[in-house]
Protein backbone atom coordinates (compact mmCIF):
# COMPACT_ATOMS: atom_id res chain seq x y z
CA UNK A 1 0.00 0.00 0.00
CA UNK A 2 1.59 3.10 -0.80
CA UNK A 3 1.81 5.49 1.95
CA UNK A 4 0.43 8.92 1.67
CA UNK A 5 1.25 12.51 3.61
CA UNK A 6 -1.64 13.31 6.20
CA UNK A 7 -1.46 16.69 7.59
CA UNK A 8 -3.73 18.48 10.37
CA UNK A 9 -5.51 21.67 9.89
CA UNK A 10 -2.98 23.61 11.35
CA UNK A 11 0.09 22.12 9.27
CA UNK A 12 -1.89 22.95 6.01
CA UNK A 13 -1.34 26.31 5.99
CA UNK A 14 2.37 25.58 4.96
CA UNK A 15 1.44 23.07 1.94
CA UNK A 16 3.80 24.66 -1.13
CA UNK A 17 2.69 22.92 -3.58
CA UNK A 18 0.26 20.36 -5.33
CA UNK A 19 3.27 17.78 -5.92
CA UNK A 20 3.80 18.50 -1.55
CA UNK A 21 0.80 16.86 -0.84
CA UNK A 22 2.20 13.22 -0.81
CA UNK A 23 4.82 11.82 1.26
CA UNK A 24 8.70 11.68 0.93
CA UNK A 25 8.99 11.93 4.63
CA UNK A 26 6.82 12.60 7.30
CA UNK A 27 7.04 16.47 8.36
CA UNK A 28 7.43 16.14 12.30
CA UNK A 29 4.48 18.53 13.09
CA UNK A 30 2.19 16.40 10.58
CA UNK A 31 0.09 13.97 11.20
CA UNK A 32 1.12 9.96 11.07
CA UNK A 33 -0.42 7.50 8.71
CA UNK A 34 -1.62 5.26 11.78
CA UNK A 35 -3.27 9.31 13.03
CA UNK A 36 -5.04 9.42 10.15
CA UNK A 37 -6.88 6.27 10.24
CA UNK A 38 -7.64 6.26 13.64
CA UNK A 39 -8.53 10.06 13.44
CA UNK A 40 -12.46 10.71 13.18
CA UNK A 41 -14.31 11.18 9.74
CA UNK A 42 -15.70 13.62 11.25
CA UNK A 43 -12.84 16.00 12.53
CA UNK A 44 -10.91 15.17 8.71
CA UNK A 45 -14.05 16.76 7.19
CA UNK A 46 -14.42 19.53 9.66
CA UNK A 47 -10.77 19.95 8.89
CA UNK A 48 -11.86 21.00 5.36
CA UNK A 49 -14.80 23.33 6.31
CA UNK A 50 -12.46 25.15 8.96
CA UNK A 51 -9.35 25.34 6.36
CA UNK A 52 -12.12 27.50 4.73
CA UNK A 53 -11.71 30.87 6.93
CA UNK A 54 -8.37 29.64 8.09
CA UNK A 55 -5.69 32.88 7.47
CA UNK A 56 -2.42 31.00 5.88
CA UNK A 57 -0.32 34.57 6.07
CA UNK A 58 -1.00 36.63 8.94
CA UNK A 59 1.32 39.26 6.89
CA UNK A 60 -0.41 39.08 3.37
CA UNK A 61 -3.67 41.05 4.89
CA UNK A 62 -5.93 40.07 2.11
CA UNK A 63 -5.29 36.46 3.06
CA UNK A 64 -8.85 36.12 5.14
CA UNK A 65 -8.94 32.11 3.67
CA UNK A 66 -10.70 31.26 1.05
CA UNK A 67 -13.61 34.48 1.44
CA UNK A 68 -9.86 36.56 0.42
CA UNK A 69 -9.86 34.59 -2.93
CA UNK A 70 -13.17 35.48 -3.26
CA UNK A 71 -12.33 38.84 -3.46
CA UNK A 72 -9.24 38.51 -5.45
CA UNK A 73 -11.85 37.23 -8.22
CA UNK A 74 -14.51 40.02 -7.91
CA UNK A 75 -11.29 42.69 -8.04
CA UNK A 76 -10.29 40.93 -11.65
CA UNK A 77 -13.66 42.23 -13.22
CA UNK A 78 -15.34 46.22 -12.79
CA UNK A 79 -17.78 45.26 -10.35
CA UNK A 80 -16.59 46.08 -6.91
CA UNK A 81 -14.56 49.02 -7.26
CA UNK A 82 -12.81 50.69 -3.66
CA UNK A 83 -13.84 53.66 -2.48
CA UNK A 84 -9.92 54.84 -1.24
CA UNK A 85 -7.11 52.53 -2.01
CA UNK A 86 -5.24 53.96 0.80
CA UNK A 87 -6.41 50.71 3.12
CA UNK A 88 -7.47 48.67 0.23
CA UNK A 89 -5.24 45.16 0.09
CA UNK A 90 -6.68 43.10 -2.57
CA UNK A 91 -5.12 45.74 -5.45
CA UNK A 92 -3.38 42.75 -6.84
CA UNK A 93 -5.68 42.25 -10.52
CA UNK A 94 -6.58 45.87 -9.78
CA UNK A 95 -3.38 47.57 -10.76
CA UNK A 96 -2.08 44.48 -12.38
CA UNK A 97 1.78 44.96 -11.52
CA UNK A 98 2.78 42.25 -9.41
CA UNK A 99 1.48 39.10 -11.26
CA UNK A 100 4.00 36.84 -11.67
CA UNK A 101 6.41 34.53 -9.51
CA UNK A 102 5.89 36.61 -6.33
CA UNK A 103 4.46 35.58 -3.03
CA UNK A 104 0.28 36.98 -3.83
CA UNK A 105 0.34 34.27 -6.72
CA UNK A 106 1.95 31.82 -4.48
CA UNK A 107 -0.12 32.43 -1.69
CA UNK A 108 -3.45 31.71 -4.05
CA UNK A 109 -1.66 28.26 -4.90
CA UNK A 110 -0.67 27.36 -2.16
CA UNK A 111 -4.19 27.95 -0.39
CA UNK A 112 -5.98 25.67 -3.17
CA UNK A 113 -3.28 22.86 -3.41
CA UNK A 114 -3.78 22.94 0.61
CA UNK A 115 -7.12 22.59 0.08
CA UNK A 116 -7.57 19.64 -2.28
CA UNK A 117 -5.06 17.97 -0.18
CA UNK A 118 -7.27 18.31 3.14
CA UNK A 119 -9.98 17.08 0.88
CA UNK A 120 -7.83 13.83 -0.44
CA UNK A 121 -7.10 13.01 3.32
CA UNK A 122 -10.96 12.99 4.52
CA UNK A 123 -11.78 10.98 0.92
CA UNK A 124 -9.00 8.84 1.70
CA UNK A 125 -10.13 7.78 5.14
CA UNK A 126 -13.78 7.16 4.20
CA UNK A 127 -15.27 4.13 3.84
CA UNK A 128 -16.05 4.54 -0.11
CA UNK A 129 -19.42 1.91 0.74
CA UNK A 130 -19.78 2.47 4.39
CA UNK A 131 -23.17 4.79 5.11
CA UNK A 132 -21.72 5.75 8.46
CA UNK A 133 -18.91 7.50 6.15
CA UNK A 134 -21.54 8.77 3.17
CA UNK A 135 -21.69 12.45 4.31
CA UNK A 136 -18.15 12.75 5.10
CA UNK A 137 -16.76 10.92 2.01
CA UNK A 138 -19.73 13.20 -0.46
CA UNK A 139 -18.43 16.40 1.49
CA UNK A 140 -14.58 15.16 0.33
CA UNK A 141 -15.87 15.27 -2.94
CA UNK A 142 -17.65 18.22 -3.29
CA UNK A 143 -14.89 20.44 -2.05
CA UNK A 144 -12.38 18.46 -4.15
CA UNK A 145 -14.53 19.58 -7.15
CA UNK A 146 -14.95 23.42 -6.34
CA UNK A 147 -11.17 23.49 -5.54
CA UNK A 148 -10.42 21.98 -8.94
CA UNK A 149 -13.36 23.45 -11.01
CA UNK A 150 -12.11 27.01 -9.59
CA UNK A 151 -8.36 25.78 -10.21
CA UNK A 152 -9.63 24.76 -14.05
CA UNK A 153 -11.51 28.13 -14.60
CA UNK A 154 -8.36 30.45 -13.44
CA UNK A 155 -5.38 28.55 -14.21
CA UNK A 156 -6.03 27.15 -17.80
CA UNK A 157 -4.43 30.36 -20.22
CA UNK A 158 -6.55 31.45 -22.94
CA UNK A 159 -6.78 33.84 -25.31
CA UNK A 160 -6.36 37.53 -24.50
CA UNK A 161 -6.10 39.24 -27.38
CA UNK A 162 -2.82 40.62 -26.47
CA UNK A 163 0.86 39.39 -27.24
CA UNK A 164 0.85 36.92 -24.13
CA UNK A 165 -1.39 35.11 -26.81
CA UNK A 166 2.12 33.95 -28.49
CA UNK A 167 2.21 31.44 -25.83
CA UNK A 168 -1.49 29.97 -26.69
CA UNK A 169 0.11 27.20 -28.94
CA UNK A 170 2.12 25.78 -26.07
CA UNK A 171 -0.48 26.21 -23.15
CA UNK A 172 -3.71 25.78 -25.13
CA UNK A 173 -6.40 23.73 -23.44
CA UNK A 174 -4.05 23.14 -19.95
CA UNK A 175 -5.52 23.38 -16.68
CA UNK A 176 -3.64 22.32 -13.70
CA UNK A 177 -2.21 18.99 -12.54
CA UNK A 178 -4.84 16.43 -10.93
CA UNK A 179 -3.97 14.73 -7.58
CA UNK A 180 -5.83 12.25 -5.80
CA UNK A 181 -5.76 10.44 -3.03
CA UNK A 182 -4.31 7.36 -4.65
CA UNK A 183 -1.18 9.72 -6.77
CA UNK A 184 2.04 8.47 -5.95
CA UNK A 185 4.94 10.75 -5.13
CA UNK A 186 6.51 9.96 -8.37
CA UNK A 187 4.16 10.67 -10.86
CA UNK A 188 2.99 13.73 -8.50
CA UNK A 189 6.87 14.79 -9.89
CA UNK A 190 6.38 14.32 -13.45
CA UNK A 191 2.11 15.42 -13.70
CA UNK A 192 1.67 17.58 -16.88
CA UNK A 193 -1.61 19.88 -16.19
CA UNK A 194 -4.66 17.94 -17.29
CA UNK A 195 -6.21 19.03 -20.53
CA UNK A 196 -9.61 20.73 -20.14
CA UNK A 197 -11.41 17.28 -21.44
CA UNK A 198 -10.19 15.52 -18.73
CA UNK A 199 -10.57 17.73 -15.83
CA UNK A 200 -14.24 17.91 -16.84
CA UNK A 201 -14.43 14.24 -16.61
CA UNK A 202 -12.62 14.40 -13.43
CA UNK A 203 -14.74 16.47 -11.77
CA UNK A 204 -17.92 15.48 -12.97
CA UNK A 205 -16.70 11.61 -11.76
CA UNK A 206 -16.19 13.49 -8.30
CA UNK A 207 -19.88 14.82 -7.77
CA UNK A 208 -21.13 11.34 -9.38
CA UNK A 209 -19.65 9.65 -6.42
CA UNK A 210 -20.73 13.04 -4.24
CA UNK A 211 -24.09 12.26 -5.27
CA UNK A 212 -24.20 8.55 -5.06
CA UNK A 213 -22.71 8.55 -1.36
CA UNK A 214 -25.51 10.96 -0.53
CA UNK A 215 -28.08 8.12 -1.39
CA UNK A 216 -26.79 5.67 0.96
CA UNK A 217 -27.92 8.04 3.58
CA UNK A 218 -30.69 9.77 4.89
CA UNK A 219 -27.82 12.01 7.83
CA UNK A 220 -28.15 15.80 6.03
CA UNK A 221 -25.38 18.33 7.81
CA UNK A 222 -25.19 21.91 7.81
CA UNK A 223 -24.93 24.29 5.37
CA UNK A 224 -20.93 23.77 5.01
CA UNK A 225 -21.14 20.30 3.92
CA UNK A 226 -22.56 18.73 1.05
CA UNK A 227 -26.35 18.17 -0.17
CA UNK A 228 -27.79 16.91 -2.71
CA UNK A 229 -28.86 20.62 -4.12
CA UNK A 230 -25.10 21.47 -3.94
CA UNK A 231 -24.37 18.85 -6.13
CA UNK A 232 -26.60 19.47 -8.28
CA UNK A 233 -25.55 23.00 -8.30
CA UNK A 234 -22.06 22.42 -8.77
CA UNK A 235 -22.86 20.08 -11.99
CA UNK A 236 -24.94 23.14 -13.66
CA UNK A 237 -22.02 25.63 -13.10
CA UNK A 238 -19.59 22.20 -14.72
CA UNK A 239 -21.68 22.28 -17.79
CA UNK A 240 -22.31 25.58 -18.39
CA UNK A 241 -18.93 25.76 -18.50
CA UNK A 242 -18.78 22.72 -20.68
CA UNK A 243 -21.58 23.84 -23.06
CA UNK A 244 -20.15 27.17 -23.91
CA UNK A 245 -16.62 25.79 -24.67
CA UNK A 246 -18.79 23.22 -27.15
CA UNK A 247 -20.82 25.82 -28.80
CA UNK A 248 -17.94 28.21 -29.34
CA UNK A 249 -15.17 26.02 -30.61
CA UNK A 250 -16.27 23.23 -32.65
CA UNK A 251 -12.74 21.81 -32.82
CA UNK A 252 -12.77 21.69 -28.81
CA UNK A 253 -16.20 19.77 -28.75
CA UNK A 254 -14.35 17.79 -31.05
CA UNK A 255 -11.71 16.77 -29.47
CA UNK A 256 -14.09 16.23 -26.18
CA UNK A 257 -15.64 14.09 -27.62
CA UNK A 258 -12.70 12.11 -29.03
CA UNK A 259 -11.22 11.52 -25.52
CA UNK A 260 -14.84 11.06 -23.68
CA UNK A 261 -13.88 6.88 -23.91
CA UNK A 262 -10.33 7.36 -23.07
CA UNK A 263 -9.70 4.69 -20.31
CA UNK A 264 -7.25 6.64 -17.40
CA UNK A 265 -7.12 3.67 -14.82
CA UNK A 266 -3.99 2.81 -15.12
CA UNK A 267 -3.01 6.44 -15.43
CA UNK A 268 -0.88 6.97 -12.38
CA UNK A 269 -1.39 11.11 -11.39
CA UNK A 270 -4.79 9.60 -10.92
CA UNK A 271 -3.84 6.55 -9.17
CA UNK A 272 -4.09 2.77 -10.07
CA UNK A 273 -7.28 1.58 -10.73
CA UNK A 274 -8.85 5.36 -10.66
CA UNK A 275 -11.33 5.67 -13.56
CA UNK A 276 -13.70 8.83 -14.88
CA UNK A 277 -16.51 9.03 -16.13
CA UNK A 278 -17.69 9.70 -19.62
CA UNK A 279 -19.32 13.10 -20.23
CA UNK A 280 -21.81 11.13 -22.48
CA UNK A 281 -23.04 13.97 -24.72
CA UNK A 282 -22.74 14.75 -28.30
CA UNK A 283 -23.23 18.10 -28.88
CA UNK A 284 -23.18 22.08 -27.17
CA UNK A 285 -26.87 21.24 -27.07
CA UNK A 286 -27.06 18.12 -25.00
CA UNK A 287 -24.44 20.37 -22.70
CA UNK A 288 -26.63 23.28 -22.46
CA UNK A 289 -29.34 20.87 -21.30
CA UNK A 290 -27.69 19.06 -18.81
CA UNK A 291 -26.57 22.08 -17.42
CA UNK A 292 -30.40 23.93 -17.21
CA UNK A 293 -31.86 20.03 -15.70
CA UNK A 294 -29.09 20.19 -13.24
CA UNK A 295 -30.01 23.79 -12.34
CA UNK A 296 -33.28 22.99 -11.95
CA UNK A 297 -32.51 20.07 -10.37
CA UNK A 298 -30.90 22.37 -7.86
CA UNK A 299 -33.72 24.86 -7.58
CA UNK A 300 -36.03 21.58 -6.74
CA UNK A 301 -34.11 20.31 -3.95
CA UNK A 302 -36.09 22.55 -1.44
CA UNK A 303 -34.50 26.48 -2.26
CA UNK A 304 -36.05 29.55 -2.98
CA UNK A 305 -34.62 33.03 -3.40
CA UNK A 306 -34.20 35.52 -0.82
CA UNK A 307 -37.07 37.77 0.12
CA UNK A 308 -36.95 42.05 0.18
CA UNK A 309 -36.95 41.79 4.36
CA UNK A 310 -34.36 38.94 4.31
CA UNK A 311 -31.62 40.63 1.82
CA UNK A 312 -32.01 43.85 3.83
CA UNK A 313 -32.38 42.39 7.34
CA UNK A 314 -30.14 45.02 9.32
CA UNK A 315 -28.94 41.63 11.83
CA UNK A 316 -28.99 39.10 9.19
CA UNK A 317 -28.39 40.11 6.07
CA UNK A 318 -26.01 38.43 4.17
CA UNK A 319 -24.73 37.18 7.10
CA UNK A 320 -26.26 33.93 8.33
CA UNK A 321 -27.31 31.02 6.34
CA UNK A 322 -30.29 30.37 8.29
CA UNK A 323 -32.38 31.22 5.18
CA UNK A 324 -33.75 29.44 2.26
CA UNK A 325 -31.65 30.82 -0.69
CA UNK A 326 -28.35 30.13 0.90
CA UNK A 327 -27.28 26.35 -0.48
CA UNK A 328 -23.81 26.33 0.66
CA UNK A 329 -21.89 28.05 2.72
CA UNK A 330 -18.71 28.92 5.06
CA UNK A 331 -20.08 29.03 8.70
CA UNK A 332 -17.71 31.12 11.38
CA UNK A 333 -17.68 29.47 14.56
CA UNK A 334 -17.37 31.35 18.01
CA UNK A 335 -13.95 29.92 18.76
CA UNK A 336 -12.50 30.61 15.04
CA UNK A 337 -9.93 32.59 14.86
CA UNK A 338 -11.05 34.98 12.61
CA UNK A 339 -14.10 35.59 15.47
CA UNK A 340 -11.26 35.57 18.40
CA UNK A 341 -8.24 37.20 17.23
CA UNK A 342 -8.42 38.48 13.50
CA UNK A 343 -10.79 42.19 14.37
CA UNK A 344 -9.89 44.34 10.77
CA UNK A 345 -8.42 41.57 8.98
CA UNK A 346 -11.60 40.01 8.13
CA UNK A 347 -14.28 39.17 5.66
CA UNK A 348 -16.95 42.31 7.49
CA UNK A 349 -14.17 44.31 8.16
CA UNK A 350 -13.19 44.32 4.09
CA UNK A 351 -17.01 44.34 3.33
CA UNK A 352 -19.51 45.66 6.15
CA UNK A 353 -19.22 49.51 5.74
CA UNK A 354 -21.57 49.40 9.33
CA UNK A 355 -18.76 47.36 11.26
CA UNK A 356 -16.87 50.70 12.91
CA UNK A 357 -13.67 48.45 13.69
CA UNK A 358 -13.62 47.71 9.72
CA UNK A 359 -11.67 49.46 6.86
CA UNK A 360 -14.66 49.45 5.03
CA UNK A 361 -16.03 52.30 7.32
CA UNK A 362 -16.34 55.66 6.60
CA UNK A 363 -13.17 56.30 8.76
CA UNK A 364 -10.98 54.12 6.65
CA UNK A 365 -13.18 54.29 2.93
CA UNK A 366 -11.73 51.29 1.87
CA UNK A 367 -15.15 50.42 1.00
CA UNK A 368 -16.43 48.06 -1.75
CA UNK A 369 -18.51 49.98 -4.49
CA UNK A 370 -20.59 48.74 -7.42
CA UNK A 371 -19.38 50.26 -11.06
CA UNK A 372 -21.33 52.73 -12.25
CA UNK A 373 -21.95 51.30 -15.17
CA UNK A 374 -23.13 48.58 -13.83
CA UNK A 375 -25.39 50.21 -11.21
CA UNK A 376 -27.06 52.01 -14.28
CA UNK A 377 -28.33 49.02 -15.24
CA UNK A 378 -30.49 48.57 -12.30
CA UNK A 379 -34.49 49.56 -12.94
CA UNK A 380 -35.84 51.87 -10.43
CA UNK A 381 -38.03 49.39 -9.51
CA UNK A 382 -35.68 46.85 -8.54
CA UNK A 383 -35.55 46.65 -4.76
CA UNK A 384 -31.95 45.79 -4.99
CA UNK A 385 -31.35 49.03 -6.43
CA UNK A 386 -30.81 50.36 -2.62
CA UNK A 387 -28.35 47.86 -1.75
CA UNK A 388 -25.85 50.73 -2.88
CA UNK A 389 -26.09 54.75 -2.46
CA UNK A 390 -27.07 56.33 -5.36
CA UNK A 391 -25.67 59.07 -6.10
CA UNK A 392 -29.13 61.69 -6.68
CA UNK A 393 -29.97 60.62 -3.12
CA UNK A 394 -26.58 61.49 -2.05
CA UNK A 395 -26.98 64.79 -3.19
CA UNK A 396 -29.88 65.05 -1.93
CA UNK A 397 -29.13 64.24 1.52
CA UNK A 398 -31.11 63.75 4.55
CA UNK A 399 -35.05 63.84 2.95
CA UNK A 400 -33.55 60.94 0.16
CA UNK A 401 -31.68 58.94 3.37
CA UNK A 402 -34.78 58.80 5.09
CA UNK A 403 -37.13 57.98 2.79
CA UNK A 404 -34.82 55.17 1.07
CA UNK A 405 -31.80 54.27 3.36
CA UNK A 406 -33.19 54.74 7.45
CA UNK A 407 -34.96 51.15 7.95
CA UNK A 408 -32.09 49.52 5.81
CA UNK A 409 -29.27 50.35 7.69
CA UNK A 410 -28.20 50.93 11.24
CA UNK A 411 -25.90 54.58 10.27
CA UNK A 412 -27.25 57.68 11.48
CA UNK A 413 -27.60 60.05 8.20
CA UNK A 414 -24.62 61.90 9.88
CA UNK A 415 -22.49 58.65 9.51
CA UNK A 416 -24.35 57.25 5.99
CA UNK A 417 -23.30 60.81 4.43
CA UNK A 418 -19.94 60.01 4.94
CA UNK A 419 -19.77 57.74 2.67
CA UNK A 420 -20.07 58.23 -1.02
CA UNK A 421 -22.24 57.40 -3.73
CA UNK A 422 -22.64 53.63 -5.07
CA UNK A 423 -21.15 52.40 -1.48
CA UNK A 424 -22.82 48.86 -1.12
CA UNK A 425 -24.18 47.94 2.15
CA UNK A 426 -25.13 44.30 1.08
CA UNK A 427 -23.20 42.37 3.80
CA UNK A 428 -23.68 43.21 7.71
CA UNK A 429 -21.53 42.36 10.67
CA UNK A 430 -22.80 39.28 12.61
CA UNK A 431 -25.93 40.04 14.57
CA UNK A 432 -25.66 43.42 13.47
CA UNK A 433 -22.94 44.29 15.53
CA UNK A 434 -20.86 47.21 14.34
CA UNK A 435 -18.68 47.70 17.54
CA UNK A 436 -17.54 44.38 18.43
CA UNK A 437 -15.06 42.23 16.04
CA UNK A 438 -16.05 38.93 18.42
CA UNK A 439 -20.17 39.10 17.86
CA UNK A 440 -19.64 40.86 14.22
CA UNK A 441 -16.67 38.75 12.56
CA UNK A 442 -18.97 35.92 13.52
CA UNK A 443 -20.94 35.14 10.17
CA UNK A 444 -21.70 32.90 7.19
CA UNK A 445 -20.50 33.51 4.04
CA UNK A 446 -22.40 32.58 0.64
CA UNK A 447 -20.78 30.21 -1.36
CA UNK A 448 -23.67 28.71 -3.56
CA UNK A 449 -26.95 30.65 -3.41
CA UNK A 450 -30.35 29.31 -5.42
CA UNK A 451 -30.54 32.43 -7.19
CA UNK A 452 -27.78 31.59 -9.23
CA UNK A 453 -29.31 28.49 -10.19
CA UNK A 454 -32.16 30.19 -11.99
CA UNK A 455 -29.55 32.56 -14.12
CA UNK A 456 -27.72 29.36 -15.23
CA UNK A 457 -30.98 28.01 -15.91
CA UNK A 458 -32.04 30.39 -18.07
CA UNK A 459 -28.87 31.37 -19.98
CA UNK A 460 -28.76 27.41 -20.96
CA UNK A 461 -32.55 27.08 -21.96
CA UNK A 462 -32.00 30.08 -24.23
CA UNK A 463 -28.98 28.30 -25.89
CA UNK A 464 -30.74 24.60 -26.30
CA UNK A 465 -34.49 26.04 -26.87
CA UNK A 466 -34.25 29.20 -28.17
CA UNK A 467 -34.10 33.41 -26.55
CA UNK A 468 -37.90 33.20 -26.72
CA UNK A 469 -37.74 30.61 -23.70
CA UNK A 470 -35.03 32.20 -22.08
CA UNK A 471 -36.29 35.58 -21.79
CA UNK A 472 -39.33 34.02 -20.48
CA UNK A 473 -37.23 32.59 -17.82
CA UNK A 474 -35.45 35.54 -16.57
CA UNK A 475 -38.45 37.91 -16.72
CA UNK A 476 -40.12 35.71 -14.10
CA UNK A 477 -37.76 35.33 -11.88
CA UNK A 478 -36.96 38.83 -12.11
CA UNK A 479 -40.73 39.65 -11.63
CA UNK A 480 -41.60 37.08 -9.44
CA UNK A 481 -38.76 37.93 -6.95
CA UNK A 482 -36.59 41.37 -8.04
CA UNK A 483 -38.90 43.67 -9.30
CA UNK A 484 -41.72 45.51 -7.45
CA UNK A 485 -44.64 45.98 -9.68
CA UNK A 486 -43.93 43.17 -12.11
CA UNK A 487 -42.78 45.43 -14.94
CA UNK A 488 -39.34 43.85 -15.23
CA UNK A 489 -39.12 43.32 -19.69
CA UNK A 490 -35.96 41.82 -21.41
CA UNK A 491 -36.21 43.93 -24.99
CA UNK A 492 -33.11 41.50 -26.07
CA UNK A 493 -34.41 38.86 -29.19
CA UNK A 494 -31.36 37.07 -30.11
CA UNK A 495 -29.65 34.57 -27.99
CA UNK A 496 -26.61 36.60 -27.67
CA UNK A 497 -28.73 39.30 -26.15
CA UNK A 498 -30.64 37.66 -23.82
CA UNK A 499 -27.67 36.05 -22.39
CA UNK A 500 -25.77 39.34 -21.85
CA UNK A 501 -29.03 40.53 -19.89
CA UNK A 502 -29.06 37.49 -18.11
CA UNK A 503 -25.16 37.83 -17.15
CA UNK A 504 -26.07 41.43 -16.29
CA UNK A 505 -28.50 40.72 -13.48
CA UNK A 506 -26.58 37.63 -12.73
CA UNK A 507 -23.67 40.22 -11.92
CA UNK A 508 -25.74 42.24 -10.12
CA UNK A 509 -27.49 39.66 -7.71
CA UNK A 510 -24.11 38.29 -7.03
CA UNK A 511 -22.38 41.45 -6.29
CA UNK A 512 -18.98 40.22 -4.17
CA UNK A 513 -19.99 36.89 -4.02
CA UNK A 514 -16.78 35.91 -5.91
CA UNK A 515 -18.05 34.43 -9.07
CA UNK A 516 -18.84 37.01 -11.51
CA UNK A 517 -14.70 36.61 -13.35
CA UNK A 518 -16.09 32.88 -14.48
CA UNK A 519 -18.88 33.78 -16.48
CA UNK A 520 -16.64 36.99 -17.95
CA UNK A 521 -13.66 34.61 -18.86
CA UNK A 522 -16.14 31.62 -19.73
CA UNK A 523 -18.04 34.42 -22.45
CA UNK A 524 -15.33 36.83 -23.16
CA UNK A 525 -16.86 39.66 -21.36
CA UNK A 526 -14.70 42.90 -21.73
CA UNK A 527 -13.66 44.43 -17.92
CA UNK A 528 -13.87 48.24 -18.15
CA UNK A 529 -12.97 50.38 -15.80
CA UNK A 530 -12.18 53.18 -17.69
CA UNK A 531 -14.41 55.21 -19.45
CA UNK A 532 -16.20 58.61 -18.70
CA UNK A 533 -17.65 59.41 -15.39
CA UNK A 534 -15.55 55.89 -14.07
CA UNK A 535 -15.90 55.14 -10.15
CA UNK A 536 -12.68 53.14 -10.07
CA UNK A 537 -9.70 54.87 -8.94
CA UNK A 538 -7.28 55.97 -11.38
CA UNK A 539 -4.62 53.51 -11.16
CA UNK A 540 -6.81 50.73 -11.57
CA UNK A 541 -8.64 51.72 -15.37
CA UNK A 542 -7.32 49.18 -16.83
CA UNK A 543 -9.30 47.64 -20.07
CA UNK A 544 -9.44 44.21 -21.41
CA UNK A 545 -10.24 43.10 -24.68
CA UNK A 546 -14.01 42.54 -26.02
CA UNK A 547 -14.44 38.53 -26.49
CA UNK A 548 -11.10 37.71 -25.00
CA UNK A 549 -10.60 36.68 -21.49
CA UNK A 550 -8.61 39.43 -19.65
CA UNK A 551 -5.23 38.81 -19.33
CA UNK A 552 -4.43 39.55 -15.74
CA UNK A 553 -7.27 36.72 -14.80
CA UNK A 554 -5.55 33.84 -15.72
CA UNK A 555 -3.31 33.37 -12.38
CA UNK A 556 0.71 32.41 -12.91
CA UNK A 557 1.43 28.83 -11.53
CA UNK A 558 4.59 29.40 -9.08
CA UNK A 559 7.86 28.17 -10.36
CA UNK A 560 8.67 26.44 -7.44
CA UNK A 561 5.70 23.49 -8.86
CA UNK A 562 7.67 23.50 -11.87
CA UNK A 563 10.80 23.00 -9.81
CA UNK A 564 9.33 20.44 -8.37
CA UNK A 565 7.01 18.71 -10.99
CA UNK A 566 9.34 19.09 -14.15
CA UNK A 567 6.31 18.65 -16.50
CA UNK A 568 4.25 21.63 -15.29
CA UNK A 569 4.12 24.06 -17.45
CA UNK A 570 4.05 27.94 -16.34
CA UNK A 571 1.54 30.66 -17.55
CA UNK A 572 2.83 33.79 -18.84
CA UNK A 573 3.62 37.13 -16.33
CA UNK A 574 0.97 39.49 -17.63
CA UNK A 575 2.15 42.33 -15.47
CA UNK A 576 3.67 44.56 -17.92
CA UNK A 577 1.22 43.69 -20.62
CA UNK A 578 -1.97 44.33 -18.20
CA UNK A 579 -0.76 47.87 -17.72
CA UNK A 580 -0.07 48.88 -21.40
CA UNK A 581 -3.92 48.94 -21.42
CA UNK A 582 -4.19 51.63 -18.86
CA UNK A 583 -6.52 53.99 -19.56
CA UNK A 584 -6.34 57.83 -19.32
Amino acid sequence: MKKYITYTAALLMAVPTLTSCLEESVPTSGATQTQVENSSKDGLVNAITKFMNTVTDAYDYSDIGYPGIMLHRDCMTADIPVRDPGYFYFNLFNDCQYLGDLASQTDLWNYYTALIHNANIAIQACDKESSDDALNLATGYVYRAMAYMDMMRLYEFRATGTSLDNNLEELKGLTVPIVTELTSEAKARVNPRAPYYKMYRFILTDLDKAQAALTRTSERGSKNKASEGVVYGLKARLWLEIATRADRDPADLSEMLAHDSDIYDSDDDLGDGYALNPLGIASATDAYAQASENARAAINSGYSPLSKDEWYNLSTGFNSATNNSWMWGILIGASDEMVTYYVWQSWVSYMAPEANYGVASSTYKASMMIDRNLYESIGTNDWRRLTWINPDDFEEGEDAYIRNYADKTQLSFAEWSGHAPYVGFKVRPGQGARTTSLTGNKVDIPLMRVEEMYFIEAEAVANCRGAAAGKSLLETFMNTYRYEGGNYSCNATTIEGVVEQIITQKRIELWGEGLSIFDIRRLGIAVTRGYEGTNHPESYRINSVEGYVPAWSTIFIPRREANLNKMCKLNPDPSGVCQSYLWK
